[in-house]
């Protein structure tokens, strides 16, 4: 079957608005700063006094919320979705293959077919084990495909913990890892996996970091 444009659905709906939500939150906050340091500049000014180290530091804030919202509008603008229909497993272990783990190794299998932008879905899994990769610091990760009651699902395991107070903030668009991850590419595979009608969450499993990727499965 030819691919063809995937319609705006209530998923996507509600993983852009929650974007958005952080997205605009976490803008302001260099804004603001700016904003500070321009009125701190000004008084300097006005006693005599030197304003060039408010000014440096209203330039670099300027700049980081620049950088923001270039990374937010080509995440929100590289649209249009196409959907096809193709092998869970097969996307899954392509993009296993073509991440920087060459020992990673995919465990299990689903033998099912989802319905997705098949460019979206890989992105979003690519994202998932750039994260898993970061955060484990070298140390290895595993992959395994399975089921779960309808939903096929891809779970990427490393060693790490959550955020204990709010593990969302890990999908803003600003948070800071260890190496320059924003947060802008776990947030762009929840996108994408919306997209497909499915869902990525983070859960903590004892001192390992579980990413989950579920999509439905494509009825045949």
């Amino acid at each position: 079957m030819p691919p063809r444009a995937a319609k705006q659905n209530p998923a996507v709906a509600q993983a852009s608005q929650e974007f958005l939500a952080r997205f605009f939150h976490d803008l302001a906050t260099p804004l603001s700063a700016v904003s500070l340091h321009l009125e701190g500049a000004d008084r300097r000014v006005r006693r005599g006094a030197d304003p060039s180290e408010s000014l440096s530091i209203a330039r670099e804030e300027l700049v980081r919320a620049f950088d923001l919202f270039e990374r937010g509008r080509e995440l929100l603008l590289s649209r249009p979705w196409r959907e096809e229909s193709f092998s869970f497993d097969d996307v899954v272990a392509e993009a296993v293959a073509a991440s920087a783990d060459r020992q990673a190794r995919v465990e299990g299998e689903t033998g099912g077919q989802v319905r997705a932008d098949r460019a979206g879905l890989s992105r979003a899994l690519s994202e998932l084990l750039a994260n898993a990769l970061e955060s484990a610091g070298g140390a290895p990760i595993a992959v395994a495909r399975g089921r779960a009651r309808d939903r096929l699902q891809v779970r990427i395991v490393n060693p790490g913990r959550l955020p204990a107070d709010d593990p969302e903030v890990l999908f803003s668009p600003r948070v800071a890892g260890k190496g320059k991850n924003w947060g802008m590419g776990l947030a762009r595979a929840r996108l994408d996996a919306a997209a497909a009608g499915g869902t990525v969450r983070l859960e903590q499993d004892g001192d390992c970091v579980v990413a989950i990727l579920d999509l439905p499965e494509a009825a045949e």
